[in-house]
């Protein structure tokens, strides 16, 4: 029969030659095993397993066999269930499959399961004492195999044995200080995935964190901030290699959310140490603002100039903002490369980890926090018409902190077709705002972030950015049309009679 376990394990991407300074650092001597490992992954070909969040894999160890089944419920988390049993062979044993959740899940589809992915390393380990703790502290180097395809695998866990998961901060903050290892969340199933559909190059975007009724604040914040956090590590990894426009605005996205969770958690959170973390998001938010205030110009504004009203001034204007978003991008590049960063991703993660919240109910805080965040919304919205730029900027961040928050207790409430008109209403509503702003970045921070210091160079653009203005009026009364369908949809989350219509 599968044993039934629970994993708690930190990943880290490691940096050139980390595993020779690993393996003479101080907090990491004693004696090192070494084992050769093939692993193959199996599904069906819909991906029944991954839908649900589990990985299934037989393991080729030098001792035999083993299969396992891993369940990460939401992304991020470092604690998993696991479901291991030793088999004969290499292939599926399927009746072991009967002893754990998957069985109900694959009814009548366990035949179907067949092997998507591989992975060959060789797998280093050693055994840490720490603060009454065991940790093992494993290696891994080698590649991810589906078909023709691989990627490389170059890595550290450390995987909790015995003891308090503190310790795992303990050490990793030890070797952080000395060494260049940036925590990841990704596990090798989700890459392996991806590679199969040959999406590793694909940007992340946020998906739905699935909170039981049953869960006290303390689990839906932890629940919550990590899947935040997933996202944003997961596109600062794509930006490493590739430049891409949506990697950079997934990874603020992700920031953005995480920001929002601490705020709607913030008064059952400790003072200085989310203000500690919130400073350093801030930071890595705005060594990105450059690279995405100009691929939104580019694209939105100049471009479509370029094509409708082409002009021999807007070519150096053209090399001068391709010139100044390459400019941004080697910045925002260093920031997700730099020791700051990889501080910043394994303090967070700490804090988000171990902090004390209290154990109630999630249910009748989310209910309260959603009414503030409306009611706040809501008399900020009346007066959109006459607001100027800066006042409808702040009114769109609370439109976005209140649609987040929405998604991310969303299960917590039956509602659904409420929850979606809401939800539409309060996007649209925050789209036209982001319209307007982008309207209003272009006019106030584009001339400086592409360094329009030459005079014909900043004509041009104030060409280009009067030409977008014309539009303003437009874009207005689309956002104060979309204020009146979001005031006029009914919140989703207390049962609330829908309100009278405004004349």
């Amino acid at each position: 029969m599968a044993a039934s376990a629970t994993e708690t394990e930190l990943k880290f991407r490691l940096g050139p030659g980390a595993v020779v300074r690993l393996s003479g650092h101080p907090a990491l001597q004693g004696e090192q095993t070494s084992q050769s490992l093939r692993s193959v992954y199996f599904d069906t070909p819909d991906g029944v397993l991954r839908a649900a969040g589990f990985g299934l894999r037989v393991r080729t160890t030098p001792d035999g066999f083993v299969q396992t089944l891993k369940r990460q419920i939401a992304p991020g988390q470092t604690v998993r269930d696991e479901w291991e049993v030793p088999v004969a062979t290499q292939a599926l044993d399927l009746a072991a499959l009967k002893a754990t959740p998957a069985h109900k899940l694959l009814k009548g589809r366990r035949r179907d399961l067949s092997p998507r992915f591989a992975t060959t390393v060789v797998r280093r380990i050693r055994l840490v004492e720490l603060d009454g703790a065991l940790i093992e502290a494993a290696f891994d180097a080698g590649d991810l195999s589906c078909d023709d395809r691989r990627e490389p695998i170059y890595e550290l866990e450390l995987e909790l044995k015995r003891g308090d998961a503190a310790a795992l901060f303990t050490l990793a903050r030890r070797l952080a200080r000395d060494l260049a290892i940036v925590p990841v969340f990704e596990s090798k199933s989700q890459r392996g995935y991806r590679l199969a559909e040959g999406a590793s190059r694909s940007p992340r975007r946020a998906v739905p964190t699935p909170l039981s009724p049953d869960a006290t604040t303390a689990e839906a914040f932890r629940t919550i901030a990590m899947a935040c956090l997933a996202q944003v590590s997961a596109n600062a990894e794509l930006l490493r290699v590739v430049r891409r426009p949506e990697a950079v605005h997934q990874l603020r996205v992700g920031l953005r959310r995480l920001r929002a969770a601490i705020g709607v958690f913030k008064p059952l959170l400790a003072e200085p140490e989310r203000q500690r973390i919130e400073t350093e998001l801030k930071w890595l938010a705005g060594e990105t603002d450059a690279a995405r205030d100009l691929d939104v110009f580019i694209r939105d504004v100049f471009h479509p100039t370029a094509q409708d009203a082409p002009s021999p001034d807007l070519a150096p204007l053209g090399r001068r903002l391709l010139t100044a978003r390459g400019q941004a991008y080697d910045r925002a590049v260093a920031a997700v490369q730099s020791p700051r960063y990889g501080m910043l991703m394994l303090e967070t993660t700490a804090w988000i980890e171990t902090a004390v919240l209290p154990d109630k109910p999630v249910a009748p805080f989310a209910t309260e926090a959603l009414d503030r965040m409306h009611r706040q919304v809501e008399e900020r919205a009346r007066t959109l018409a006459d607001q100027d730029a800066d006042t409808r900027h702040h009114l769109r961040i609370r439109a976005k902190r209140l649609r987040y928050a929405a998604e991310f207790f969303a299960d917590l409430f039956p509602a659904r077709r409420r929850r979606s008109r809401y939800l539409t209403a309060l996007e649209e509503m925050q789209d036209t705002l982001g319209a307007l702003n982008d309207l209003a970045v272009a006019r106030d921070r584009i001339p400086g972030e592409a360094h329009l210091d030459d005079a014909a160079l900043a004509f041009a653009a104030g060409r280009v950015i009067g030409r977008r203005e014309r539009d303003e009026a437009a874009l207005l009364a689309a956002a104060v049309n979309a204020s009146r369908r979001f005031h006029d949809a009914t919140p989703f989350w207390n049962g609330r009679k829908k309100r009278q219509k405004r004349s």
